[in-house]
Formats: structure tokens, sequence, C-alpha cells
């Protein structure tokens, strides 16, 4: 690798790359070429060095992976990991890893538009001879229809873009897209050789088309991901991950299946150690939260002592609203009292879980029934404090709610709610 070519890439991503080069007997600048072809192959992109310095880190990190089993991480035949479990919930927040430089960006334009034009942080998007231009000049881009071009995006009475503002990069100046996003995927299992023997919970980055694919939820699976990093959790995918999901039980013997629907193994606290009791989710925050992580992951499990299907707004949720239902159970009622306050847990139910399942209904033969109170639910979510009253109170935000069919108490739905169904003119 040149010196030119060596002072491109941030510190921490060279570092991955050297370790990965010293592991196969490469040079860097042959561990470089196969992290752009692996690039190119994975994530289509033409130009690494134009990409948010966070992003290359991630992808470097995924690319160089090294596990007992597999090996080292070769590009183009970059092997994969068979996990099965359950895929628990996707998280509430899908989080923009371009967002620091768009906000920054429109932060000059405000100020000063000339200065962001001048200084090459934005662009002014035009139409002209049916091709689409940045500051003037045509881009490869052609004009169909009121659609955008990938790169652009409105802001007052302007169409505008970010610049590639990396000197050291061949698309230095030119549009980048505005957003690259993140979400992340919960899932309960392990490999498919050390599922019988160990269950850890597992954070999935989708990207691209993961991000809006259907997924079945608390139902038992096999997927395939890029191999961990040793000793971490955090793994990551391919770009085809949601169509190689595979629905089935047949990894377990078939004495042991009934063990893997979602009303006994996500509450199997002999299998696993997510599952937390309502009665003991204050001592759960305390023995499982850190530093890193304050709102742990937890599976819990109770009655529906109230609900409420509308929605409440809220500035913290990125959807703006959200909606809430609280749980009970005769342990949490033998603790504190029925009458206390501390009777019930608050579940809130943030817009994006909301929208993507059916936290008001279960799957009743493959049709969603809303359910009434007292209905036993499950749910998957992190575990928060808040001091009320002197004491510390807990509660849970649902990243997804499943509702054993069989325990399901029916609710009302349907009807004519017309003024006609009273009669008269």
């Amino acid at each position: 690798m040149s010196e030119e070519n060596e002072k491109r890439w941030p510190e921490e991503v060279k570092d991955r790359l050297q370790s990965y080069a010293d592991r196969t007997d490469k040079k860097l600048g042959e561990a470089a070429n196969e992290f752009k072809t692996w690039l190119k192959k994975e994530f289509e992109v033409d130009d690494p060095l134009s990409e948010d310095e966070y992003l290359l880190i991630e992808w470097a990190e995924m690319f160089c992976i090294e596990t007992r089993n597999l090996g080292p991480s070769t590009g183009d035949n970059r092997e994969e990991l068979t996990m099965v479990g359950h895929i628990l919930a996707l998280d509430e927040y899908v989080n923009d890893l371009r967002s620091k430089q768009y906000e920054q960006a429109i932060g000059m334009w405000r100020n000063n538009s000339d200065r962001a034009i001048d200084e090459k942080m934005l662009g002014i998007v035009t139409a002209k001879d049916g091709v689409w231009c940045v500051n003037g000049e045509p881009t490869k881009e052609k004009v169909e229809g009121s659609d955008l071009p990938w790169f652009a995006f409105e802001y007052e009475d302007r169409i505008l873009c970010l610049l590639n503002r990396n000197q050291s990069s061949q698309s230095v100046g030119k549009p980048m897209a505005p957003k690259s996003l993140i979400r992340t995927m919960f899932f309960l299992g392990n490999e498919e050789d050390m599922f019988e023997s160990e269950i850890k919970l597992w954070r999935i980055g989708l990207q691209n088309t993961n991000i809006k694919a259907d997924y079945n939820l608390h139902e038992p699976c096999r997927i395939k991901v890029i191999p961990p990093k040793e000793d971490s959790t955090d793994v990551y995918t391919k770009r085809n991950f949601h169509s190689t999901i595979e629905y089935t039980d047949s990894f377990v013997p078939e004495d042991m299946r009934p063990e893997l629907q979602a009303s006994r193994f996500l509450i199997n606290d002999r299998v696993h150690d997510f599952y937390v009791e309502l009665d003991e989710l204050l001592e759960a925050y305390d023995d499982k939260s850190t530093a890193k992580q304050k709102n742990p992951f937890i599976i819990t499990k109770g009655n529906v002592s109230r609900m409420n299907k509308e929605h409440m707004d809220s500035e913290y949720d990125q959807t703006g609203r959200n909606f809430r239902l609280s749980i009970t159970s005769l342990g949490l009622q033998s603790s504190y009292g029925r009458d206390s306050s501390m009777s019930e847990v608050t579940v809130w139910i943030p817009g994006r879980t909301y929208d993507d399942g059916h936290p008001f209904e279960y799957n009743n033969g493959g049709e969603w029934t809303p359910y009434a109170e007292k209905t036993p639910v499950i749910i998957c979510g992190r575990l928060k404090l808040r001091p009320y009253n002197g004491q510390d109170v807990p509660s849970v935000t649902a990243q997804s709610i499943f509702v054993p069919p069989r325990t399901a108490r029916p609710g009302a739905s349907g009807g004519d709610t017309s003024l006609d169904q009273f009669g008269g003119n």
C-alpha cells in the first residue's frame, strides 16, 4: 500500500486490515484491495473513502472477523455461519449513521448558504436537458417523472444533496446518499451445534433492504450471519439475509420440538437467563444493567390489567407517538398488595412496534384477533427504572409482544360503527 493510500484509510480501519494481512500472510495493500472488492459485492460501495468513517470501521470489523471454526474472511469467498432459534424483535430505533454530517451541512446552509456551497458541504440539485445536475454540473442520473435522484432531498424550497468532502477520495465533490440506515434485530439462539447447550441473545445489524423486510417473530428458524468477533454477540449479515431465513424446528429432535413453541421457549429459564418474573424486575435491573447498557433487554410475562389503544404523543418516539398497557401477576400482587401502584408494571409500546407488529392482537389460526384484559402476554423489550414517590418503579419498553393463542381472551372487534345502526332517517 502506497504512502498516499495509507493516509486515506482511518487508523482504526488500517489496524483491522493490518491484522487481517498478518493472519493471512498478505501485504496491507492486498488486504485493502480485498476489502474494497468485498464492499463492492456486499454493499455496492464503489468508493469506500467517500463513506462515513464510522461505517468504514464497522465494515472493516465485519470483513476481518476470524472464528475458531471458519478462519479468516477472504473477501468474495467469505463464509457464513448458521444460527438457530427465534427472532424476538426488531429495535424500535432505525439509526442514521450519516445524520451528523447531514446536520452539520444543513446548519451551515441555514447560517450561510453560499458558504455551504463554496465549502462543498452541499450541492444544489437541478434538472436540465433530461439529466440531474449538481451545482450546474450534469450527473449520469436521468430525470424520470417527478422522482428525485437517489442522492437528493428537499429542504425548504430547494433540492439539495450532501457532497463528499474527503480530499483523498476519487469522488470528492460528488453527491452522496443523504442517509445510511441501520436497525438492530434481537435473536435468541446460537450456532446449530451449540443450541442445546447454550442460548444467547444476539444483536444483528440490519441494513439496506433487510431493514424493511417482513420477518416472522417468535417462530423457530435458521438464519445465516457473518461469524461474530470472539466473545461478541453483535453480528452482521449479507445483503440477502432476509431471503435466506428458513422457518423450521427441524434442528432439534422431534420430541423436543414442542419446547420450541414461543409460549414455552421464551419463558424457559432453564435454557436461557433472559426471562424475568414481574416481581423480580428490580433485582434484574441491578444484575443485568451495565455502564454500556443501562436498559437491559429482557423477556417477561404477565396478565393484562389495563390497556390504552389510543396513541399518546411522544417527542421521544421516532414516529411521534406511543401506546401503553399494564400487566400484573400473582407474584407481583403478593409482594406489594393488590391496591398498590407497584402491583402492576407499565409496558410502553413504541409507534414502530405498533406499526410493524400486532401488540393488541393475537394470531388466531392465521387471523389477527383483538384480545381482552386478563390475557397473558409475553413482553420482549428494554427494562427501565424511574423514580416515583421515593422509590424506583420498573417499566418495560416493548420491542415485541407475543400472545399465546390458547390462553388469549378474545376482545371486542368489528361491528357497525355508523349511525345507520340506530335506524331512522
